[in-house]
This record gives C-alpha cells, structure tokens and sequence, in this order.
C-alpha cells in the first residue's frame, strides 16, 4: 500500500518520509501549524490522514484507526470518563498506551476544531532532555536508576479491557525510551499494593516534579487544522482543561514494525 501511495499521491508520502525521518533522527516532535485539510469535509480528512499515516508506518488498529479526542459529556456525567480522550480536564505529561507491552512507535494528532475558549494547550517534552535534566543531580540520578531497573504496573484505563489487569513494565527504558502515565500508574499501584514502596513513591514524586517544571515545557496552542506527529517513545505531551465542547481532534497511533527490546520485562496480567 505504501508504494501505491507513493505513485498516487507522491507529495502526500513525501510528507510522511520526511515526518518519519525527524522523528528518528533529530526530533521527537514535528508541528505542522496548517495542514491545508481544512477545505475537505472530516470523513476525506480521516482518510487523507489514514493515508499520511500508512506512508509513515503501520497504523494500529484498536477497534477503529482514527480516534475522536472530543469531551463525551454522557461519560462523564456517569464517571465512565476513563481516558484522556473522553473528558476535558487537564492531561498531565503522559506517552500513549504505556500500558501496553509494546506502545505505538508514532502518533499523529490532528485539529479539526480548536477549543473556541482558548484552553486545551498542548505541552511536551523530550525524553532524553528529561533524562539528562535528571542525571544533572544526585536525586535525580537515584530516580533514574530506579525507575529504570523496577518494572512497575500501568493499568489498563477501562476502555480497553474489563478485566482490570495490569502490564508491568520500567519507565525508563531503551524501546520505548520513556513510557508513563499518572493515572495509570497510580491505579496499578493501587491494584499491586506489595509496588507501592516509599522508594516508588519518592522516585515518581521527583520525575513528576522534572516533568512539571515550566522552564523545561514547550507549550503551544494547537489551532484548527493544525498537525502534531510524535515519537511516542521518546515525547511526553500534556494539555491543559478547555471548556468548548466542539474542540475535537483526531488521533491515529502508529507501529513501526520493529522489534520490542523491553518486551521481556512486560507482563500483562
């Protein structure tokens, strides 16, 4: 199919070729501020995404491809608001999927509609600038260490599985360099209770503090057709709490293909 793309669309897989290339090499993130989707109703913007997509990797399937970031009021009337993607309080730093064994290599976020109020700013960071800033202290280094040799639980958010299970994994790895998620953590804790240790606790306290420091945050608005593709390996993205219901955003997540190297440390249960 890649190669069908690149006879029929050349310009469209030039794009991804050149997106996947930053993001291998010397960027985490790429920000396209327009798109030039705008033109095009949603249904030919999700499938001229889902082309974008195809020319970068393997998109993954969950059920669906192309997933709708957009508030749900329904579910959070009724507490069933179980991922960041259905509500709009902030999100804090997170990679996605963390608590799957293997996380998406790629993923790209799409703005159909900005938040008409101004909220839901996007923020990121780097990993190895995170790792780094870490490393520049004694603390810092003790965290790193830590939460690179002791696989924690990361629990399944209920959209995903009934059975309340856990993936065990360490923040800090080589592939994926980084994987984390308050939330998730913080429930699989709670259903792993003999991981909770002060250590544990003191570890993630000091990260959380590095990810929360604001000199360090890249913070932009994301505007109506505008094109955010991560590394989902390597990036952290956040967002702050918006009050239009019509921000809406698409997100497809993206394999590459290659192997896991910390797939033996993970262990869903």
């Amino acid at each position: 199919m890649r190669g069908e793309l690149a006879e029929a669309a050349p310009g469209l897989s030039a794009l991804a070729t050149a997106i996947r290339d930053r993001l291998e090499t010397s960027h985490s993130g790429v920000l396209i501020r327009r798109a030039h989707l705008g033109r095009h109703d949603l249904d030919t913007r999700r499938r001229l995404l889902y082309a974008l997509a195809v020319g970068i990797g393997a998109p993954r399937i969950d059920r669906k491809v192309v997933w709708d970031i957009k508030l749900r009021p329904e579910l959070v009337r009724s507490g069933g608001a179980s991922t960041f993607s259905e509500h709009a309080d902030e999100a804090d730093f997170h990679t996605d999927t963390q608590y799957f064994p293997n996380p998406e290599r790629y993923m790209l976020l799409y703005f159909a509609q900005a938040a008409a109020c101004g909220g839901g700013r996007s923020s990121l960071r780097d990993a190895r600038c995170v790792r780094e800033a870490l490393s520049g202290s004694d603390e810092g280094r003790w965290a790193l260490d830590l939460l690179s040799r002791t696989a924690l639980p990361f629990r399944i958010p209920a959209t995903f599985t009934r059975t309340g299970s856990v993936t065990f994994a360490t923040v800090f790895g080589d592939r994926p360099l980084i994987r984390f998620r308050t939330d998730t953590l913080r429930r699989g804790l709670a259903a792993r209770p003999e991981h909770n240790t002060p250590d544990v606790r003191r570890a993630l306290a000091i990260l959380r503090a590095e990810l929360d420091n604001p000199a360090r945050r890249l913070e932009t608005f994301m505007e109506s057709d505008s094109l955010l593709a991560m590394n989902n390996h390597e990036a952290l993205h956040g967002r702050g709490a918006f009050a239009d219901p019509d921000r809406h955003a698409l997100r497809i997540r993206i394999d590459d293909g290659a192997p896991q190297d910390g797939a033996p440390k993970d262990q869903a249960r």
